[in-house]
Parts: structure tokens; sequence; C-alpha cells
């Protein structure tokens, strides 16, 4: 009975260590996350989704999801506050600057129907 009342204690103190742990991490790296976005005047479909930026074995990565799907995002370049990546469009290529600010991300989206403006904030 001690063994297993301190072998749920045990387990019990692993869980919220790594929840901490986790935490820890999103704070370390604050980008992290999801990000709820906003392209003014894109195609229908395109206008709202989600940047989903992840990170495995140390490197980061973006997935966009939309209603429709998921696309990923290609050469991501992450400098401080600076966020830029390409991804394709229903073939056409489209090349995306961010900035950081907080909980907040703004630039651009270069597009065949010309720039375009994203907004996106933390979730």
């Amino acid at each position: 009975m001690k063994n297993t009342f301190g072998l749920l204690t045990l387990l019990f103190a692993f869980t919220v260590f790594s929840g901490f742990l986790a935490q820890a991490g999103d704070k370390n790296n604050p980008l992290l996350g999801e990000w709820v976005y906003e392209v003014s005047d894109a195609p229908y479909g395109y206008e709202r989704g989600s940047l989903i930026f992840s990170e495995k074995d140390g490197l980061t990565s973006c997935t966009i999801k939309l209603e429709t799907g998921e696309l990923t995002a290609n050469d991501l370049k992450i400098e401080k506050n600076k966020i830029s990546f390409t991804t394709a469009v229903e073939g056409n290529p489209i090349n995306v600057e961010l900035t950081r600010e907080k909980n907040k991300l703004s630039g651009k989206v270069d597009s065949p129907d010309g720039p375009k403006k994203l907004t996106a904030v933390k979730k």
C-alpha cells in the first residue's frame, strides 16, 4: 500500500514538474504557439487562419492552418523580432514578412495579386 501511494505521489510530482517545464519553454521562446491571423483583401478561404509555430529537435517550424486545410511554411527565418517564410497557394509562391511585438505579429504578404497586410495575435 505504501509503495502504491509513493508511486502515485511520484507520478503526480513528475506531471506537475513537466507542466512547469513546458510553460518555461514557451516563455523562453514566446513565438511558439498558435497565432490567429487576418489578411486584408485575401481571397475567400485565405483571409483568416492560424500560424502555428512549434519546435522539434531545436528547430522551429510553422504550419499555416486554414478552414480548408494546412500549408507548410518553407525557408522559415527568425532573427530577433523579424520572421519570414514562403509558402505556395494553388501553385503560386507567397512570401511573408512579419515583425513580432509582444503578442502581436504584423507585416505583409506578397502574392501574385500584390501585397496584402497581415496581422496576428497570440491565442
